[in-house]
């Protein structure tokens, strides 16, 4: 559903696609479904029952859920200004497509409106130049052609703006610290695409197999990290056959008491996978980790993350480590990808004490341990996301990529 020459609604996958530079900016539930249904009427009043209806529909919620999803839904789009929502008082709600020609009109001013409209926008990018000076994007991205085992594909590689961004070839050296490659073996995919977040202390990938058509199927998904320079430089078919072999045991189930106490139609969404740690020769180390997400509100929920780690020879006791609270929901200009943000407000983790440890998952334990003995606001990012996975980035040891596959449940 097209709002401006640029800008579209995609109702399905609930996010604004700008054509202009190619960038999404995430919706909820409730913010899609009011959109819609003012795009479907734009220039028409849509009363407060309405919007309700569609937005939280059979679900008893106040006035001020309706007030906050409009608010959001302005802040979202405070970059088009040729979108508006107007409150109409004590009635409801009406969008305001301005066309290029009244748009053009609104700037036939007196002289003295133009010169004050001059200096409140030199203020502004006075403002906004000290804001991006002090709140730049963490990391700088680059695309570079990469290659697995003799299977071509891409990396969308991340690193600190602080530091030196890498060339093509160093980063693929990264990978090839990681998983090794095998000239005279076939890999089961024929292409891939990746992410990699790579710093002075980890390298983390995130790959997708056989992605095509800008979707992922969530098949055979690879998730390795090590520590920078001490990756253990696996050849893939082992790396796979130890994969497969560890994954046939599912260790991680969420369970989730504290929703008993909401009443009504809930949506949850659940991110599923594993993460595996390899440092230099060690074992590996497998992390199969949940993420639960339910909002409440359009920007806040219920916030779950599980992670059981086991090492490849079951050295390991498995180590399970839980986070439950509240989440709030903003979003972050990454250069040009707009990335979720979930900040969690930490109201209990749980971390079981393992007999035994190998060298790769002390470091992990250690981690975790920190963590849950501090109990330090957690902060997640949803990077990517598509119609079966999804990428986060998770604060579990230094900062982890990690491609997932994810569902949803109504409650």
């Amino acid at each position: 559903m097209q709002l401006t020459s640029t800008l579209s609604l995609n109702v399905v996958q609930q996010y604004l696609f700008d054509a202009e530079d190619s960038s999404r900016i995430e919706l909820s539930f409730a913010e899609t479904a009011v959109l819609q249904l003012m795009l479907k009427h734009q220039g028409t009043l849509i009363t407060r029952e309405a919007l309700l209806e569609a937005g939280w529909h059979d679900r008893v919620v106040s006035a001020s859920s309706l007030q906050q999803c409009i608010s959001v839904l302005r802040k979202k789009l405070a970059n088009y200004p040729e979108v508006e929502l107007k409150t109409i008082p004590r009635h409801g709600y009406v969008l305001h497509l301005t066309t290029p020609s009244q748009s053009n009109h609104r700037f036939k001013k007196p002289t003295a409106a133009l010169l004050f409209a001059v200096a409140v926008i030199a203020s502004v990018i006075l403002l906004s130049y000290t804001y991006l000076n002090h709140h730049q994007a963490p990391y700088n991205e680059n695309l570079v052609n990469s290659k697995l085992s003799n299977v071509s594909g891409n990396m969308r590689v991340f690193t600190p703006t602080e530091q030196v961004q890498l060339s093509a070839e160093l980063a693929n050296k990264r990978l090839a610290n990681q998983i090794s490659n095998e000239p005279n073996w076939q890999a089961p995919f024929t292409s891939f695409s990746s992410f990699a977040l790579l710093s002075d202390k980890m390298d983390s990938f995130a790959i997708c197999p056989d992605y095509q058509q800008e979707q992922c199927s969530g098949k055979q998904l690879i998730n390795i990290s090590s520590e920078t320079k001490h990756g253990s430089q696996l050849e893939l078919s082992d790396f796979l056959t130890t994969k497969i072999r560890m994954e046939q045991k599912t260790y991680n189930k969420l369970e989730l008491p504290e929703l008993k106490a909401h009443q009504g139609d809930l949506k949850e969404q659940i991110y599923h996978g594993d993460l595996y740690f390899a440092i230099d020769d060690h074992r590996l180390v497998r992390s199969d980790i949940r993420i639960s997400l339910v909002d409440l509100t359009p920007d806040s929920g219920i916030f779950y993350f599980a992670a059981c780690i086991t090492d490849e020879d079951c050295y390991t006791t498995p180590i399970r480590y839980e986070v439950r609270g509240q989440f709030k929901r903003t979003s972050e200009k990454w250069q040009q990808r707009t990335v979720e943000r979930f900040d969690i407000e930490v109201s209990k983790t749980t971390l079981s004490s393992p007999n035994a440890l190998s060298d790769t998952a002390q470091i992990i334990y250690l981690a975790l341990r920190k963590q849950h003995l501090t109990q330090e606001q957690l902060s997640f990012y949803r990077v990517y996301q598509d119609d079966g996975t999804a990428i986060w980035q998770l604060p579990l040891v230094e900062n982890n990529m990690m491609w997932m596959q994810r569902q949803t449940l109504k409650l």
